[in-house]
């Protein structure tokens, strides 16, 4: 199924300004939604560590590098209810900073069973969702622009995650953290797309980024006072 097109030719007129039309490419948002999931127990090692680094780090930790394993994007719907099922599985390295501001890469080592959290490859903590998406809103044109990126093959799964420790177990032992975390998933169903969008005209260029000479900058700088503040300066009124 084809996507719905427009005509980009001519012009019209708001008032005596005219608005012309362009296509432009761009990648395009059409769904989001945040999961979260939190465990105890969950082991960490450490992989190398700095010299000067201490053993109680950030509640906060810093996750890199997320990808999503084996995206999946399908059509579940049913009678008259338009849904789509998204799955996969979202992996991210894990780091942590110290109370010096040190940069520490932690691995899973375990993680409890029971959980959609799990160990990657090269101990990344990975998270697994399978989500139905229900779309009341949606009128079947708009349905069917979603199931064409489906279709063609064409649309991206990205995610965004945030995780979080203990306050009260985050210190290494021994080169392991045994703790209880929790973690925010962000997963986006995004389509590179051409838009028709109404033009004024162009914007005029510029230079990114002027620097004024330091000395011509300089050369207009007031000149301090070298003295000592006088009193009549400090109390004008008195004789």
């Amino acid at each position: 199924m084809a996507l719905p097109e427009v005509k980009i030719t001519g012009s019209h007129f708001i008032g005596e300004t005219a608005i012309f039309r362009e296509c432009v490419k761009v990648k395009k948002v059409f769904d989001e939604f945040v999961l979260r999931e939190c465990i105890d127990g969950i082991e960490f090692e450490t992989d190398g560590c700095p010299e000067n680094y201490k053993a109680v780090i950030n509640p906060m930790l810093i996750l890199r590098h997320c990808n999503i394993l084996n995206p999946q994007i399908s059509d579940a719907s049913i009678k008259k209810q338009k849904r789509l099922r998204f799955a996969g599985k979202c992996c991210s390295q894990v780091y942590a900073k110290d109370e010096n501001g040190n940069i520490i890469r932690l691995k899973v080592k375990n993680i409890p069973s029971g959980s959609k959290l799990s160990k990657g490859p090269k101990g990344e903590l990975c998270f697994s969702f399978n989500v139905k998406r229900v779309y009341p809103d949606a009128n079947r044109e708009v349905f069917d622009r979603l199931l064409h990126f489906i279709d063609q093959q064409s649309f991206e799964l990205q995610c965004l995650s945030e995780a979080i420790i203990d306050e009260e177990n985050n210190q290494i032992n021994n080169g392991e953290l045994v703790t209880s975390l929790g973690i925010f998933i962000a997963i986006k169903f995004s389509a590179e797309v051409q838009l028709c969008i109404p033009v004024f005209g162009y914007c005029q260029i510029t230079d990114e980024c002027t620097e004024d000479d330091f000395c011509d900058s300089f050369d207009s700088e007031e000149i301090p006072n070298f003295n000592p503040p006088q009193l009549d300066k400090l109390h004008p009124t008195s004789s």
